[in-house]
């Protein structure tokens, strides 16, 4: 949703944010330096700005450190400096700041630092290390120029700086990040009544360990660690820096007022030791917490990848029962009618009959064939276009026609189609108009159908509208998935394999157009709209040539086929067409009988027994070119049809084979 904030509004919002970090700094420097400057004034072990300065250049990025500079000018301003010695420490101040911002930045995923070990460790290594230095260096040496430190005291000001410093990233910084990023509140009562008891726990231990004197006198301090590797196991990172905060809290009090097992001979080192302490603890454990989070992601995707596993095994499996179904149907009515024209005495009109049943349903196994070959070639990247202009509204008239209902009742057709160009492939186009225009048909055993073609900007669009059974609410957005249909019953009386319409958004993607589905819900029909970008193109287009039985004059054919039943119903389609037919049942003997018979074409197998098809067709080639070659096989990738073209076959087609197709062909390649 766009922001309705004015710039007024927002610079007012800006400028009140860096005013509310220049005052966090600049409390944050007086407690540090009016506690805690022991050994010098402007130096403390205990420095909590430097955390508050990290935070912010991390969160709202390089215009904080003008905030930034302020702050720090003003605590060192009122404390102990001058002028000058206070603009120079405040110049290292946000130097420091600057430099581990841009290093976090760079090299550990900036205010994401704390969600990988790997980060963290850069975020120490950067930040807390490397980037106070800067500012311990050049604060020192101007307090050294300035005459505000005694020259042999550099050494152990420098340490006591740099050590508040690195104490305030790793402690300040991502309490305040962490907290910033990450506001959740959701515990179910047993998780939030172990995060108070987790709490209680911290606060009354670590109070117990060093405000305790009997405890004082002994090292128990690495007691507080089981303390902070509670949360890092049960809850985030937010949790274990909140809790090692608490613990620093505590331990620090208790140090400055000489309780506790880090008082030493001097405040000042008492606090050193204590920071070094609580530093590498909050450490330690914000990397463990971050190992346990990866760990857990990784859990999680693992059980993520195991459940698609598994659903894809269900479909798999739903997707086999359907192939089978849909396979064993057309399988079953071939059978069926191949054992009908055994009978003898079968009247002609059955004869015809039994002879429709065998076309229409190889046809429908070879549509169901290629269309998983088509899904193959999608999810393999392998699908290519011919382009070229093509009239949109003849498209469909033409490819209407040619739509098959076996005997279905039909629904009123209505075609409503405006001349429309679009560049496109007309053998894809067709598949995506029959397709939808199917699936309505299919869909709508009474009712009406429409379908429309119209430009609309500079879009060619497809409508395909039906009063049919519609789509239910939580299919349609998943409707192009390959292999989702919607409910059907155990006859699976509207058929398909799930795969049409997954082949219909690829396709009219390919085209560099866009397809869409509307329903208002079960049995209130559909709606599919395909828009293609239009294009100018010619006043008139032939017509597709049609796939007809044509006249053709009698030729001498070679069949080059290992499959017996292959061989004896294509000689009885080419013989009665008039056709001289030769026969060879493997390699060798092809090449040896058209050498010797010298046929205008040979029909010729690629998964021949002895030497392949492709091996036949050279050998031919290389005794008698004027041979027409056909390869007639089922391997049917692009790779397939490359590897035939090389082998010197003028064409290639893809069993099954109609008449009208192979007839077609012969007449084109003898004329």
């Amino acid at each position: 949703m766009p922001s309705t904030e004015t710039p007024q509004l927002a610079k007012s919002r800006s400028a009140v944010l860096l005013v509310g970090i220049a005052a966090v700094y600049f409390v944050a420097g007086k407690v540090g330096l009016d506690f805690f400057g022991l050994l010098n004034p402007s130096a403390s072990a205990v420095w909590p700005p430097t955390g508050v300065a990290i935070a912010s250049l991390l969160l709202f990025g390089y215009r904080a450190a003008g905030a930034v500079f302020v702050g720090a000018f003003l605590v060192n301003y009122t404390t102990a400096g001058g002028v000058l010695a206070s603009l120079g420490i405040a110049a290292g101040n946000t130097l420091e700041g600057v430099a581990a911002a841009y290093l976090v930045t760079r090299f550990a995923h900036g205010s994401a630092a704390f969600e990988r070990a790997v980060d963290l460790a850069k975020y120490a290594a950067l930040a807390a290390v490397l980037s106070t230095a800067i500012s311990a260096t050049i604060g020192v040496g101007i307090l050294t120029v300035a005459g505000l430190a005694a020259p042999a005291t550099f050494g152990g000001v420098w340490l006591t700086w740099w050590l508040g410093d690195a104490g305030g990233a790793i402690l300040v910084a991502p309490l305040i990040l962490l907290w910033f990023r990450d506001q959740r509140f959701v515990f179910s009562a047993a998780r939030g009544a172990e995060l108070v008891l987790m709490f209680v726990a911290v606060i009354g231990v670590t109070a117990l360990l060093f405000f305790q004197p009997q405890f004082g006198r002994y090292p128990l301090a690495f007691l507080c660690m089981p303390l902070l590797v509670w949360p890092a196991f049960r809850f985030r990172a937010r949790e274990v820096v909140t809790a090692a905060a608490c613990m620093s809290t505590i331990a620090t009090w208790a140090t400055v007022t000489g309780h506790g097992p880090f008082v030493m001979a001097t405040p000042n080192e008492s606090l050193l030791v204590l920071q070094a302490f609580t530093a590498l603890f909050t450490l330690t454990a914000l990397m463990m917490s971050a190992l346990v989070q990866e760990r857990l992601a990784l859990l999680e995707r693992e059980r993520a990848a195991l459940a698609e596993a598994e659903a894809a095994l269900r479909s798999s499996d739903t997707f086999l029962a359907m192939l089978s179904h849909e396979l064993r149907n057309p399988l079953s009515a071939i059978a069926a009618a191949g054992a009908a024209l055994e009978q003898p005495g079968l009247a002609p009109e059955w004869n015809t009959r039994a002879g429709q049943i065998i076309r229409r349903q190889t046809a429908l196994l070879k549509r169901l064939i290629d269309d998983l070959l088509d899904v193959a070639k999608i999810t393999g990247g392998k699908l290519a276009l011919e382009r070229r202009p093509v009239n949109l509204a003849d498209l469909v008239a033409t490819t209407v026609q040619s739509l098959a209902f076996d005997g279905r009742e039909r629904p009123s057709l209505d075609l409503e189609l405006t001349g429309v160009w679009v560049d496109g492939d007309p053998e894809r186009l067709q598949q995506v108009i029959a397709n939808l225009v199917g699936n309505a048909i299919k869909f709508t055993p009474s009712g009406h159908v429409r379908v429309r073609t119209f430009a609309e900007g500079r879009d060619a669009v497809l409508n395909v509208e039906d009063s049919g059974a519609g789509i239910a609410p939580d299919v349609l957005p998943r409707v192009f998935d390959l292999f989702q249909q919607g409910v059907q019953g155990r006859d699976r009386a509207r058929g398909g394999l799930g795969v049409g319409l997954t082949i219909v958004r690829r396709i009219v993607e390919m085209h560099g157009g866009a397809v869409e589905a509307r329903s208002e819900g079960e049995g209130r029909g559909s709606v599919f709209t395909v828009r293609l970008p239009s294009t100018a193109g010619p006043d008139a287009i032939a017509p597709p040539r049609a796939d007809a039985v044509r006249a053709a004059v009698a030729q001498r054919i070679l069949l080059i086929e290992d499959n017996a039943d292959a061989r004896e119903s294509l000689r009885m389609v080419l013989e009665n067409a008039g056709h001289d037919l030769l026969e060879a049942a493997d390699g060798e003997s092809g090449v040896e009988r058209a050498i010797s018979l010298r046929p205008q074409l040979a029909l010729v197998d690629i998964g021949l027994p002895g030497i392949d098809g492709c091996e036949v067709a050279k050998r031919i080639r290389s005794v008698d070119p004027s041979i027409r070659l056909v390869a007639l096989t089922g391997y049917g990738r692009d790779e397939d049809l490359a590897a035939s073209r090389a082998a010197g076959f003028d064409a290639h087609l893809v069993k099954p084979v109609s008449v009208e197709q192979l007839g077609a062909l012969i007449e084109e390649l003898l004329g």
